[in-house]
């Protein structure tokens, strides 16, 4: 027997589907936990670039410690007002020189609003502008034994509490303290 208009066919229990207003709510629920999401990582996130500098100084630093090892001679970090370069000290010309063609050592400034501070033993060095006249001196030395004269770099954003410490201890190894982390 055909169907048809008038009449309706018999297909098992009623299928249901959802109803616009639950579609809609869920929509808004999602919306809700998107939005919190957001504003939270947003939050955590805004010093991502402040931890990227402190793993950028990080890795620099590791990197210019194993090279000491590896070459036999001592580098120093020289920290300026607006960022930090590397040096090498040439025994032969009996002082420290930047190490030409070398993107890694080179000097590299902090972002925008970012501020550092150095301490050597417990007191804080105020950071060297470089001089025309004056060759550079490293404020913290990395030696070729692999050892590292201690100190503390507090990097700082303006406006922001985020604060992160780099500790350079004598074995050449850094801890990192970062935001949250407990001291």
């Amino acid at each position: 027997m055909r169907s048809g208009p008038s009449q309706r066919v018999a297909r098992g229990p009623r299928a249901r589907g959802f109803t616009l207003l639950e579609i809609l709510v869920v929509m808004v629920i999602v919306a809700v936990l998107t939005t919190v999401g957001m504003i939270s990582v947003g939050t955590l996130g805004a010093d991502r670039g402040l931890d990227d500098e402190v793993e950028r100084y990080s890795d620099v630093v590791a990197a210019a410690v194993e090279q000491a090892q590896l070459e036999g001679r001592d580098f120093g970090v020289h920290f300026a007002p607006d960022g930090y370069r590397v040096l090498a000290y040439a025994a032969d010309r009996d002082r420290w020189e930047a190490l030409a063609d070398d993107r890694l050592y080179e000097f590299h400034r902090w972002p925008e609003g970012v501020r550092a501070a150095l301490s050597l033993e417990g007191r804080i060095v105020p950071p060297e502008p470089p001089r025309d006249a004056a060759p550079l001196v490293p404020q913290v030395l990395l030696f070729s034994s692999g050892d590292v004269s201690p100190y503390v770099v507090t990097l700082v954003r303006e406006g922001s509490d985020a604060r992160f410490v780099v500790e350079g201890l004598p074995d050449g190894t850094l801890e990192v303290q970062r935001p949250g982390d407990s001291p």
